[in-house]
């Protein structure tokens, strides 16, 4: 009897085995992306999907008006805003961070970061913007 059952668990190991063996991590997140609806998103799976879906899009954001401001300069200006740019990276993971350091380890976690990230990311693009529209 004892036999019977431990083949049964290492076939049906092998078998989850080969199931997730067969979907890439790509194609895993391809699927959650579409049943997620952000707008309504309840679980905390589901929260975390969207907050880093909402970061994300932030940051791209931010890269494409970064690309715009660089574009202009050249030589010292530019190394200049280069190193500004990196400070103000560094400024911005620690300060979320610190802003969410009483949330470690718990389940918000990770939303709560995203949406510091996101915020301070959205801010530093309109900074971004009102230079480029003030030149």
């Amino acid at each position: 009897m004892y036999a019977k059952v431990t083949i049964a668990t290492i076939l049906a190991t092998q078998s989850l085995f080969s199931v997730m063996a067969s979907h890439t991590p790509a194609a895993l997140g391809e699927t959650i992306s579409q049943k997620i609806d952000c707008n309504k998103a309840v679980t905390t799976p589901e929260m975390k999907y969207c907050s880093q879906q909402s970061y994300q899009a932030a940051d791209k954001r931010l890269n494409q008006v970064y690309k715009k401001v660089t574009s202009t300069f050249n030589g010292e200006q530019k190394q200049i805003l280069t190193a500004a740019q990196q400070a103000w990276i560094k400024f911005r993971d620690r300060n979320c961070d610190f802003e969410v350091y009483g949330n470690r380890g718990g389940t918000g976690y990770e939303i709560f970061r995203n949406g510091c990230l996101e915020r301070l990311t959205t801010q530093r693009t309109k900074d971004l913007e009102n230079f480029l529209s003030s030149r």
